[in-house]
């Protein structure tokens, strides 16, 4: 009697283990398919490098030409890349390697720069380049996706000049989601250029958080206003500003920071003498009092480049100008929160202006 009994309840027992399993899969896989529809709003990702051109120093060695081949040799899969100026031929050569590899690469560029030879060299080498064909504006991004992880932009333009002679920086970031928007910028670009139908291509993860904690936010030109989030990160400053560039002639942002000077903000900036014209904001600030400088250095200072409270890096394509705003193909990345990031470029700020 005893042993019926354990036998039954033995028999219970192996009916409801399996029972209870398949309900705690269920909990689980519901809980995942909930998770999975809410879609977060950030996504974690990997890890950063920051690079300047090495101007004057002799150490061609850490050049960024130098740097941005070694990473095509790493290319397995995939290189895209947006390039207003290729006359580099060793970043030529590396693309023309990787696609020899068994790498799919594809390059888009600015029409005014189309003839070069090194440009020659990639269609001759069977790769596919398309340019802008646009008279009125240009195709002004410096990046380059790698097997759709690995991002590399700033200010740095493939050429002798851009890696050795001009002031440059390059963000390098290893980051699927960052890819990911880079990726579909640039094939809307290639698809407009092949006169192909435009997706309507958006920036999928404006905002991307890397495993330290570094924000970062996406924007392009001419589909983003850029320039709203440009005067907000000004006007969120608290202790300084401090900016190289290029060309500085949107007015909406020179006031901006004007403003945050005038309610006692630390603001200084080095503009590039070449490009002070009448349009330039570097007389009205000067004016104003505030701590500007024309770049005395050989070459071109050719950042564009704002770092607020020495934890908030803005970084790209794009100079702050109108056509850059509404005409032009930029990126700009707005990264946040990582004060190793900040000091990187405050540094150069420093080196520029000393």
């Amino acid at each position: 009697m005893e042993r019926t009994s354990i036998n039954r309840k033995e028999k219970l027992k192996s009916k409801f283990i399996p029972l209870l399993l398949i309900l705690l899969c269920g909990v689980v896989i519901g809980f995942g398919i909930r998770y999975y529809n809410r879609a977060p709003q950030t996504i974690t990702e990997g890890t950063w490098e920051v690079y300047f051109s090495e101007v004057n120093t002799g150490a061609r060695h850490y050049s960024l030409e130098k740097r941005l081949v070694e990473k095509l040799t790493t290319a397995a899969l995939r290189v895209d890349a947006a390039l207003y100026h290729l006359d580099s031929a060793r970043v030529a050569d590396g693309l023309i390697k990787a696609h020899r590899r068994g790498v799919q690469v594809q390059v888009v560029t600015e029409t005014d720069n189309i003839g070069e030879e090194a440009i020659a060299q990639l269609q001759e080498a069977g790769i596919p380049v398309a340019e802008d064909g646009d008279p009125d504006s240009y195709m002004h991004h410096k990046f380059i996706v790698i097997d759709e992880q690995y991002v590399w932009t700033g200010s740095y333009n493939t050429t002798y000049n851009g890696a050795y002679k001009n002031k440059n920086n390059v963000i390098f970031i290893d980051s699927a989601p960052l890819a990911y928007n880079f990726t579909r910028e640039f094939r809307e670009l290639f698809r407009q250029m092949r006169a192909e139908k435009p997706t309507g291509a958006s920036v999928v993860h404006p905002k991307v958080t890397l495993s330290d904690g570094t924000q970062i936010f996406t924007y392009f030109s001419p589909d983003n206003d850029i320039i709203s989030s440009l005067v907000k990160e000004i006007g969120s400053a608290k202790k300084s500003i401090h900016f190289m560039a290029f060309s500085f002639t949107e007015d909406a942002l020179g006031s901006a920071m004007r403003d945050r000077f005038e309610s006692g903000i630390d603001v200084q900036g080095v503009f590039e003498k070449r490009q002070i014209s009448q349009y330039s904001e570097y007389e009205q600030m000067k004016a104003a009092g505030m701590s500007v400088i024309q770049d005395r250095n050989k070459g071109t200072m050719h950042h564009k480049v704002i770092v607020i409270d020495e934890e908030t890096v803005i970084t790209g394509s794009y100079n702050f100008s109108k056509n850059a705003e509404e005409r032009n193909s930029e990126n700009l990345l707005i990264i946040k929160g990582n004060p190793d990031i900040a000091q990187a470029y405050r540094a150069e700020f420093d080196r520029i202006v000393r």
